[in-house]
């Protein structure tokens, strides 16, 4: 096998083979027990291939196959587990390639046509597999249809008249008997005399009652209650939706076709993950009210794995990973925890050389698993899945009677009160406890749990404006926190507008144990917001917390890899110290690359990241923005602007026009039209909103309108509204003025603006800019026009907004007032002479040269140089967050773009050069058919081989090994470099050419010395 997997592409280490049980399968325990079962049609099922760490290809046997009927039945049988999207069968030394899917298609549909690149070149064929993802549909995924199914029975017995909970107990119940008929758990004479088959033992009230009463009595007392006598009254509706639940195929056996059914389903396959999944997005699905109000998002399984994999490692390399305790505390559906215990059940099974039994399994429960949550029917799904995967990696669950287990309230699940916000003016009455509605981050916790963890891990609540009852009071603790592990009694940590998760951070500082493991799935604004205090609130963080690793995941939001979750997220690591002198963390952005992304996977590229100094990004507040949209030759440019030291845009208008209310005069929001919000003024006239009629008749500049560079005003309409949202001044109306339109076009990178030397009224869709009390007031305004228009403005907007390139397409007009501008008054007279020509060149709009020269003149004002103009190019070009930026990104580059990638490497390696190695030759080698990596060689002589050389298969497998988007590799036979990148365009630019020399440099430096 490894041979066959070597042949094709693949990493011999990365096959995990079901010949040997060991804890590395613990993940694939369904898939272990179902072959080794003896009468088992899973026994050709031989090992699992894994990319990333994560399952790609479910490999079989094919001389144990009995026919395509066998076949299919195995795909559809791993199709329930839902995480490798493909099945290889190998056979007379070949590897055939199926997709995994739960579909009715004949295994000869199934089937991926191999194109005659992959067949002559095979090494091709896994890296393509894993990079690619060719023929994945996510349309019969088995969270999407558990979850389907889940709302359909939960939802409809609801609607039958049973409370909330008690329909969630009852199906879990079903479920919970399903699991183990599924698993051939209940054998004869396991169950009581009256139920004969477990598949209708919820078709009639008795049978529920006789089942329920033998569920109690083997496994405990308080397993997912049900109001007392409710069996007696229910509907006969609700007996026939659990019946259905229980139904499965006759004699076990997969059905040909494929429908949305209980019955299609076999939950000897389906991994408890799955189930935990679904039970969170049905929970955020049924009470969307409670999701918004608490702010809870469900955790797709592969996250959890990912942060408790790498969280456990840091717990190895402390010696305290078999016996850690680990917390979740805000735990929903208990997808951590079940994760979790998996991970402490290999952990122990490798410290003690023995696979864990019925006890140690439960003692693993009772003592090293905990989670805190406000809602009920998510602890009872959590208790379900707990003891669904306490069976699933029992080695020996039988005789089942043995598999009772103590209640697991409160000291391992335990349901943390708080007041929901419709309930508030009611208890205000009833209760002095000022953090009633905190839930676990009020003091209800107990202090049991201080100091107490070696992991704190987990997905609070998102949710911002929250408005708790106590929140004054967590605000005090969390300064009292941060002052307690700072040393310093004046500081404070803001907890911007509310927000949820931030507060789950500080306080996990007081569950863990000092120099103990911190993890959380987090809203990414703590990174790259600027306004509302969050700079503070992130420097605070970085004072008091060694953060270790932060992945980025704004730019795959809205894709597979998070379904249903629109907001930008991030994955914070962190110890549970105060950082040292020189701590840093890495910083890793999983780029979009849509077809992996649609598939439900992302390239962390953890090799390639970004190594950040915590003092770095605490006295650079926009730094993270920047290495995320940019890059650290972004980081240099900016520092160059920054360091002129001259004042921003709004300062300058400030100065020149005076502020009201704190902001700058003369400039300004366009109007808003009326709308339902428009309040009726107090001293008003009763309607909502103000009349407009003091700007009737002045020409206006509305959304749809392509104003140009030079406004001709009497081809606008005029301004007709009777009223409009709020009063705006009509000093901003004044000409000349600039208009800036807020979103910027994607055909040419920049932002667009329009100068109107009169009067003009513009709509919301615009910012402006009334130069009329300016003594040169056309010039000036054509110098600000020209600053605002040039890349280099949108450019830095990109790099240091919170909001443009993360949560929004759109550049607000406090972005663009933080732009620093040379006065105006410092510019000779040379300089007013070429705005004036560089202003009527973009104005008569015959081409983008103008604009060019513009950048070009504006790049000299802040001292750039030719490299940062081909950054900013190369940034704004790639990295912008629209579509057409976005396609062109992923898009493989030309051999032109490679051409210049090569002599741009060349130029920046060619400073090295010594006298044992005067020069170096870098060339551009073919592309191998479907290979998802480029290769330059850049060596000190040319190559025997020529440009094909042979190494090049090997540098594909290399590459393929660590899923990454850069490798370097040395070949000394051919005294030569071998540089491999993605084949995509936003890693072969000639700034990405400048930061592969770097990197050359750093760790090459042998190799370009002349040295051995």
């Amino acid at each position: 096998m490894n041979e066959i997997i070597e042949r094709y592409g693949g990493d011999p280490s990365s096959i995990r083979s079901f010949e040997l049980d060991g804890p590395e399968l613990l993940p694939y325990a369904t898939l272990h027990t179902a072959r080794t079962h003896s009468t088992s049609d899973f026994t050709p099922i031989a090992a699992v291939y894994e990319w990333d760490k994560r399952p790609l290809i479910i490999l079989v046997d094919g001389n144990q196959v009995r026919g395509s009927s066998h076949l299919n039945a195995i795909r559809r049988a791993v199709a329930m587990r839902g995480d490798a999207p493909y099945l290889g069968v190998i056979q007379l030394g070949r590897l055939t390639i199926y997709t995994i899917a739960l579909d009715d298609r004949s295994i000869d549909q199934a089937l991926i046509p191999l194109a005659l690149d992959l067949v002559t070149q095979s090494r091709a064929l896994i890296p393509h597999l894993g990079n690619t993802r060719p023929i994945v549909s996510p349309r019969h995924w088995i969270s999407d249809v558990v979850l389907r199914l889940l709302t359909g029975t939960i939802d409809a017995i609801i609607g039958d008249g049973l409370a909330d909970e008690d329909a969630i107990s009852l199906v879990g119940r079903a479920l919970f008997v399903r699991f183990l008929a599924d698993r051939s758990l209940l054998q004869a004479g396991t169950l009581p005399k009256q139920l004969i088959d477990p598949a209708s033992s919820f078709d009639t009230r008795e049978g529920i009652a006789t089942i329920t009463r033998w569920l109690d009595k083997t496994f405990n007392g308080d397993f997912l209650p049900l109001t007392p006598g409710l069996v007696k009254q229910l509907p006969d509706a609700t007996l026939l939706r659990l019946g259905d639940l229980l139904r499965s195929a006759p004699g076990g056996q997969l059905y040909l076709g494929w429908q949305e059914k209980w019955d299609r389903l076999d939950f000897a396959h389906i991994p408890v993950g799955v189930l935990s999944q679904a039970y969170e997005r049905y929970l955020s699905r049924h009470d969307p009210l409670t999701q918004r109000l608490e702010g809870g998002y469900y955790t797709p399984r592969h996250i959890a794995d990912l942060m408790i994999s790498a969280s456990f490692a840091a717990l190895e390399d402390d010696g305290r990973a078999a016996d850690a305790r680990v917390l979740d505390p805000a735990a929903g559906a208990g997808v951590f925890l079940i994760t979790a215990f998996r991970q402490l059940v290999a952990q122990h099974w490798r410290a003690h050389n023995k696979r864990p039994d019925t006890t140690t399994l439960r003692a693993i429960l009772r003592n090293q698993i905990t989670g805190f949550d406000i809602n009920e029917s998510a602890l009872r799904f959590a208790a379900l899945g707990l003891y669904l995967i306490s069976i699933e990696l029992d080695p020996n669950p039988e005789p089942i009677e043995k598999l009772r287990f103590d209640n697991l309230r409160p000291q391992v699940l335990r349901k943390v009160e708080a007041k929901r916000r419709t309930d508030r003016v009611k208890e205000r009455r009833k209760t002095s406890k000022e953090a009633s509605e905190l839930g676990s981050l009020g003091p209800d916790v107990g202090l049991d749990h201080l100091g107490a963890y070696d992991l704190v891990i987990g997905n609070p609540p998102w949710a911002s404006s929250t408005r708790l009852q106590g929140w004054h009071w967590l605000q005090e603790h969390v300064n009292e926190i941060a002052r307690d592990r700072a040393q310093d009694d004046s500081l404070v940590a803001p907890l911007p507008n509310e927000v949820l998760d931030l507060p789950f951070v500080w306080r996990s500082l007081e569950w863990a144990k000092p120099g103990a493991q911190i993890a959380f799935a987090l809203h990414a604004r703590l990174l790259f917001q600027q306004g509302e205090t969050m700079p503070g609130a992130r420097d605070a963080l970085f004072r008091c917390l060694d953060i270790t690793g932060v992945i980025n995941g704004t730019e795959i939001r809205n894709t597979r890899v998070w379904p249903e979750i629109s907001a930008p997220f991030c994955l914070l690591f962190a110890r549970n110290r105060a950082p040292s002198p020189g701590s840093g963390f890495r910083f890793v952005t999983p780029r979009l690359e849509s077809r992996l992304n649609q598939a439900g996977a992302w390239r962390i590229d953890v090799t390639n990241s970004e190594t950040v100094a915590i003092a770095e990004a605490r006295s650079r507040p926009t730094l993270l923005k920047t290495l995320f949209r940019g890059s650290r030759l972004d980081a240099e440019a900016l520092d160059r602007i920054e360091s002129h030291g001259w004042p921003s845009l709004e300062q300058y208008w400030i100065k020149l026009f005076g502020e009201h209310r704190g902001k700058s005069s003369a400039s300004g929001n366009g109007f808003q039209r009326i709308r339902r919000s428009s309040r009726v003024r107090k001293n008003g006239d009763g309607l909502p909103g103000v009349s407009a009629e003091y700007l009737h008749g002045v020409p206006l500049a509305d959304a749809d309108d392509d104003l140009g560079v030079l406004v001709e005003s009497r081809t606008l309409t005029k301004f007709n509204e009777p009223r409009i949202h709020d009063p705006r001044p009509l000093e901003i109306f004044r000409g000349p003025l600039l208009l800036v339109r807020e979103s910027p076009p994607v055909r040419n990178g920049r932002m667009k603006v329009s100068l109107a030397e009169s009067d003009i009224v513009y709509s919301q869709s615009f910012h402006g800019y009334s130069a009329q009390a300016h003594p040169e007031r056309l010039t000036f305004s054509k110098y600000i026009a020209l600053l605002i228009g040039s890349k280099v403005a949108l450019w830095r907007a990109l790099l240091t907004s919170g909001r443009f390139g993360f949560e929004r397409e759109v550049v607000e007009k406090f972005i663009i007032d933080e732009i620093p501008i040379k006065p105006f008054e410092e510019l000779d007279g040379a300089d007013k002479v070429e705005i004036e020509s560089l202003f009527s060149a973009v104005a008569a709009e015959k081409d983008d040269a103008g604009w060019c020269r513009v950048d070009n003149w504006v790049a000299s004002l802040y001292k750039l140089q030719d490299s940062d103009l081909e950054c900013i190019d190369d940034t704004l070009r790639l990295n912008l967050p629209f579509a057409e930026n976005r396609r062109l990104s992923q898009a493989p580059p030309s051999d032109k773009e490679v051409e210049h990638f090569c002599v741009t490497l060349g130029g920046e390696l060619a400073e090295w050069r010594t006298e044992a190695r005067p020069s170096l030759t870098i060339s551009m080698t073919s592309r191998p058919p479907l290979s998802p990596w480029r290769f330059v060689r850049i060596a000190g002589k040319p190559s025997r081989a020529g440009p094909n050389d042979p190494l090049e298969d090997g540098l594909i497998q290399a590459a393929n090994v660590m899923a990454a988007t850069e490798i370097v590799l040395v070949d000394e036979g051919e005294d030569c470099l071998w540089l491999g990148r993605l084949d995509q365009s936003r890693y072969w630019s000639r700034s990405q050419a400048r930061l592969a020399a770097r990197h050359i440099v750093w760790e090459h430096s042998s190799f370009l010395s002349g040295r051995t």
